[in-house]
């Protein structure tokens, strides 16, 4: 599983339901309840407030009227002569369409007046808004006449402003009566509603605007968050894919490494076989041949000088072969002709050479590894082509320098095992240049070897 598959595995339930959709939802259930609770509130004090000043004004209105045909009740509560100027007000008088239903009440609980004649004299539990006037309080709500000393004056069924009014003694201020009326409020219940309707309307827009507003940002945010999700998953698979190829890249040096050591041993080896089987045969002839040259034998002295010149000669032969000259200021071409000149010289076959002007330039690494390579592959001819003159051709391509060396002679079986040190010693080191080995061989028909090596700067050396 890549990293982007394992981000999309432990964040789909996230995915399913966006961070835009958990915010609507959760944003659109906060605003609505708090802009709920806010338009509730406005609306009851609105009711509160409105009620109120209604109340008051009535009341006022009512006192204004009232008043004056009930300053006697100090003394001895509603007389007939009272009684019947408050029933013409209340039925014939400027009261007659504001008032439904009238009552006086001793502080006592006792109704001393009514427009229902059967409740004078009686006497009820004080209810709150009575309590509160009988308290000098004025007290107003909505009412259906549905109380106990209603129930004979509930034909009633508009809506009515129930209010107390406490009734003052104009010479002490003192509360002697409680004024009940039910105030007809369909015009009041009407303001009332509409105040509702647009306290809601616009607590309705402010919320549908904060809501547009936070989708606005939320929007764009969880936009941000996808585009940075996905530019992350895809770091994360370009560096699980770098790391990888890292890992490859350690084992193959890993493997390189161990091949390149055990390369070197097998060196080591050959060249203390060949100092063995070589300069050391002829140093041994030599020493055993210097009694003979010290009687004066010319013969046998002739026989010592020839051997040590030929150990001499394979010596600087071996010699030749481990070290390298100064490369940096070379060619390639020059490193071409330089080992064509030594390889004429030993084999005295020609080399033809194909070498492209203009080749791009190569760094150190990389020149020592196309000098070893054209040694081995001219030495291999030497040894194994038989009588035939080798072909070296250089040329640039794929971002890079090919160098092929081919000839004619007997080639060899590819698919036999590997018994040298000559092919496998090319093998690692064009792999230590990140370049390409190629070898096409068939028994009579020659071989050829190509490399390919990428163009470096010194900065690129391993």
């Amino acid at each position: 599983m890549t990293p982007t598959e394992q981000i999309t595995a432990e964040t789909a339930g996230i995915t399913r339901f966006s961070l835009l959709k958990q915010f609507l939802a959760m944003s659109a259930t906060v605003l609505t309840l708090g802009m709920a609770a806010i338009g509730f509130w406005v609306t009851l004090e609105i009711e509160e407030g409105v009620t109120d000043n209604a109340a008051a004004m009535t009341a006022l209105y009512v006192d204004g009227i009232v008043a004056p045909v009930t300053q006697g009740l100090e003394q001895g509560g509603v007389d007939e002569r009272t009684s019947e100027a408050l029933d013409f007000i209340l039925t014939q008088g400027a009261l007659s369409r504001e008032i439904a239903v009238f009552k006086l009440w001793s502080p006592k609980g006792e109704i001393l007046y009514s427009s229902d004649r059967a409740l004078v004299g009686r006497t009820f539990e004080l209810t709150e808004g009575l309590s509160a006037a009988i308290g000098g309080r004025l007290h107003a709500e909505f009412d259906r006449l549905d109380s106990e000393e209603n129930v004979s004056d509930n034909s009633q069924r508009g809506p009515l402003l129930e209010i107390y009014s406490p009734v003052r003694s104009s010479a002490t201020g003192e509360v002697v009566a409680v004024a009940e009326f039910y105030a007809v409020a369909e015009n009041l219940q009407a303001n009332l509603f509409e105040a509702r309707r647009q306290t809601w309307l616009v607590v309705g827009g402010v919320t549908l605007l904060m809501l547009s507003a936070f989708y606005l940002l939320i929007s764009r945010a969880d936009t941000t968050i996808k585009t940075q999700r996905a530019a992350l998953g895809a770091r994360l698979d370009e560096l699980s894919r770098l790391l990888s190829q890292n890992e490859t890249l350690t084992r193959r040096l890993d493997q390189a490494n161990r091949r390149i050591s055990a390369i070197n041993e097998r060196v080591l080896r050959r060249i203390s076989s060949e100092l063995h089987d070589g300069p050391t045969q002829h140093l041994a002839f030599a020493a055993l041949r210097l009694d003979s040259a010290r009687t004066g034998d010319g013969q046998a002295l002739e026989s010592v000088r020839l051997a040590v010149d030929e150990a001499v000669k394979e010596i600087r032969q071996i010699c030749l072969g481990l070290s390298l000259p100064e490369l940096e200021n070379w060619s390639l071409a020059t490193i071409a002709a330089r080992l064509a000149t030594v390889h004429e010289s030993r084999t005295e076959k020609a080399v033809e050479l194909d070498v492209e002007e203009g080749l791009p330039e190569l760094s150190t690494t990389a020149k020592v590894g196309v000098y070893r390579f054209i040694q081995e592959a001219l030495n291999n001819v030497a040894k194994h082509a038989g009588d035939v003159s080798p072909v070296v051709r250089i040329a640039s391509g794929e971002g890079g320098v090919e160098i092929v060396v081919e000839d004619s002679g007997r080639g060899f079986d590819m698919q036999a095992p590997a018994t040298g040190l000559g092919l496998a010693g090319m093998r690692e080191r064009v792999a230590s240049l990140k370049g390409r080995l190629d070898i096409l061989s068939r028994k009579g028909t020659g071989t050829r070897v190509a490399m390919w090596v990428p163009q470096q700067s010194e900065d690129d050396e391993p």
